[in-house]
């Protein structure tokens, strides 16, 4: 019954990194220059965010949640010693979300106003994929101390250093790529998919210099990202097959084939997690004392048995109504069918 309770998180990890990745992308996207187009961008950019930017974030909530019942102490051991980045993460959303809500609804409409707003969403969308990408990369330094006894070793030292931030960087420029791919389908405009195309390639390049950098940047942590990875043959397998799919994928954005364009990106992102899950299963986070082992620390039986019910029946509702309301307002878009050469 664990093992599907980690089913249930590794899912819900993913669904957030895909759905809420790309939507923060679209934000990192509107703070790159777009001269005339800017307007055009932000409309479609806002059409395509629209209806299902606030479903995304139930996946975070649902990774709480699983985390706060089925495995406390790991709970309780994370938003303690990665207090300050989970902070400004939970910053970066809500003034992401009032932004976009305000860049809707504000009774007063000004370009100033707009304008500021739009900065803002931008801004906030780069912080919280930057930190994201820091605490992923804070889980198994080894520095996190549940018996610290000064501010630095409990709430700095655990995510602080250049190992953290590279991979926080390597977040920003996947999410952007994801961004990019999604939104070529979304554009009726033969200009903007070509524009949403070479942002593409760009940032699809920084994703891969920046992977480079983590590595790079890991050999100062120990056990160091590349020592772990060259003890794993499976892992460098699927991480070297993710690169691999880059011809896949660029093939079918020559051939503008969209739906096949996303599933390959949606791939890549799985088999990163999947070497990511390789390295360290089935192992949470590591501290000072060990790792945290999702099976060693999970809540009592009867906990987990009332989670897993809860969760079971949460999916006979949560997943239809998913499925319905992509049917209502992305159906009938240019990603169902070949997008036709002008």
């Amino acid at each position: 019954m664990i093992s599907l309770l980690i089913f249930f998180l590794a899912a819900s990890l993913l669904l957030y990194i895909l759905l809420g990745g790309s939507d923060f992308g679209a934000g990192i996207l509107e703070l790159l220059p777009a001269g005339r187009q800017r307007e055009a961008q932000k409309k479609l950019i806002n059409g395509a965010m629209g209806p299902v930017w606030e479903a995304n974030h139930m996946w975070l909530i649902l990774i709480v949640v699983i985390l706060f019942m089925g495995f406390p102490k790991i709970f309780t051991t994370l938003m303690v010693s990665l207090h300050l980045p989970m902070l400004a993460l939970l910053v970066g959303i809500v003034v992401r979300g009032t932004v976009f809500t305000f860049r809707h609804y504000d009774a007063v409409q000004a370009p100033v106003s707009q304008r500021v707003y739009t900065w803002l969403f931008g801004l906030s969308s780069l912080w919280s994929s930057l930190w994201l990408g820091i605490i992923a990369a804070s889980l198994h330094r080894g520095k996190i101390d549940p018996g610290a006894r000064d501010f630095w070793t409990a709430y700095v030292a655990p995510w602080w250093g250049w190992y953290p931030l590279a991979m926080g960087i390597f977040v920003v420029c996947l999410f952007a790529f994801l961004a990019s791919i999604f939104l070529v389908g979304e554009a009726q405009d033969e200009d903007m998919r070509q524009r949403f195309r070479r942002r593409a390639a760009v940032f699809n390049g920084a994703a891969i210099v920046t992977g480079g950098l983590v590595f790079l940047a890991s050999l100062g942590e120990e056990p160091s990202l590349f020592r772990l990875f060259v003890s794993h043959p499976l892992a460098i397998g699927v991480m070297l097959l993710a690169t691999a799919l880059c011809v896949l994928l660029w093939f079918h954005v020559g051939q503008r084939k969209v739906m096949l364009t996303r599933v390959v990106a949606s791939g890549q992102v799985v088999l990163v997690l999947l070497g990511w899950w390789i390295l360290y299963a089935p192992n949470a986070a590591t501290t000072t004392e060990g790792p945290l082992d999702f099976y060693a620390e999970a809540a009592p039986p009867a906990t987990i048995r009332q989670l897993m019910y809860a969760l079971l029946i949460g999916s006979l509702f949560i997943f239809p109504s998913l499925i319905f309301l992509f049917r209502v307002f992305k159906l009938g878009r240019p990603q169902d069918h070949e997008i036709e050469r002008r």
